[in-house]
């Protein structure tokens, strides 16, 4: 599907596994191989036995239950149906039907699966996005936000400020080497954090706090976000996005928050882009022109986006065991931080041209 960061296969797919699963949805399967892509789940790509060298895509996922992977499912079909550039799920060919997504889901060792059309196409590194890129990525995230408007069943985030301040509290407990319950992580914490990363939390500790004290005192409207719109989830073909991907961390949210991680994600190299994020701006502005309050909100719910992905980089990926998959780097998004610090709210405004 795309080429994109390395990580292990956590659940093997022998090729009888496959056959099984692709009679599940009326296909022949004539050869299976590893995806080495993501940072959650394990993918695959099924070659079928129809002589055209024909694939699928085949995800397991590694930590969503039937009922969420059913969710994302069906809210994968709402999308597609709508004109969101992202692969609906096939469903199965066996007579299995079930409210709420289940007759796109099968199984594999205790786990759900779906399978997916294949989509052709790249992801790209920062220093191949431009501000058509930004733009076109723009009017996709908007599209995302009027389709999603509609679709019933999104669950709340689960990264807001009292999420994130537990995810801080774990890791001020194990840095003390406490026996407090541990923020929410892909594995153990160390008893003692390492120095680095200790000062880290401290400085969020009192980042967080400062956020609070200056929120809005409205939450504003909410839609169905992506919640990670990063260069790796998106596939690009000729200039134009063949496919969104990875909507696991979709949920009920601030538009203007989802605008704000799209921002951090794709027009930063070694600062704030002002070219690439005007221009992302002016792609979702085209589709989905944003309101007195959303535009209000925007320095708010950028820092909030900043400090959940220094957070979880801290908590998901820094404190992992080395070697044991992705590595994100929770110093990119202090130094995000940072500098939307030192813009504050008019000069954001300004940058963004909204």
């Amino acid at each position: 599907m795309a080429t994109l960061p390395t990580m292990a296969i956590l659940t093997p797919l022998s090729l009888a596994d496959a056959r099984r699963i692709g009679a599940l949805y009326g296909m022949e399967i004539a050869d299976v191989r590893g995806l080495l892509a993501g940072s959650v789940n394990s993918n695959f790509a099924l070659t079928l036995a129809d002589g055209g060298g024909g694939q699928v895509f085949l995800r397991v996922y590694e930590e969503q239950q039937l009922h969420a992977a059913s969710r994302e499912a069906r809210l994968l079909e709402h999308l597609a149906a709508g004109g969101v550039a992202t692969p609906q799920p096939l469903r199965r060919r066996d007579g299995a039907s079930g409210a709420g997504g289940a007759a796109f889901i099968a199984e594999h060792a205790g786990k759900p699966v779906a399978l997916f059309p294949w989509v052709a196409g790249e992801s790209v590194c920062q220093a191949r996005v431009t501000p058509d890129a930004t733009r076109r990525v723009g009017a996709a995230l908007a599209r995302v936000h009027l389709v999603g408007a509609s679709f019933e069943g999104a669950n709340a985030s689960r990264f807001d400020l009292d999420s994130l301040d537990q995810r801080l509290q774990g890791l001020r407990a194990s840095g003390r080497g406490a026996g407090a319950a541990p923020a929410p992580t892909a594995g153990p914490l160390p008893q003692t954090l390492p120095p680095e990363v200790a000062a880290a939390v401290d400085e969020l500790t009192a980042r967080l706090q400062r956020i609070r004290d200056a929120a809005p005192r409205t939450s504003g409207p909410e839609t169905l976000i992506h919640g990670d719109l990063f260069r790796d989830n998106v596939l690009w073909q000729d200039g134009e996005i063949s496919a969104l991907l990875d909507f696991e961390s979709a949920s009920r949210g601030s538009a203007a928050f989802d605008l704000a991680v799209t921002m951090l994600a794709w027009c930063f190299g070694d600062d704030l882009d002002p070219d690439l994020a005007a221009a992302l701006a002016a792609g979702y502005t085209s589709v989905r022109p944003l309101s007195t309050d959303e535009r209000g909100r925007l320095f708010h719910e950028s820092l909030v986006a900043a400090l959940r992905f220094s957070i979880t980089r801290i908590t998901d990926f820094e404190l992992r065991p080395k070697g044991s998959g992705v590595y994100k780097d929770f110093r990119r998004f202090l130094a995000r931080q940072r500098t939307l610090e030192r813009l504050g709210p008019e000069g954001l405004l300004a940058l963004l041209r909204v």
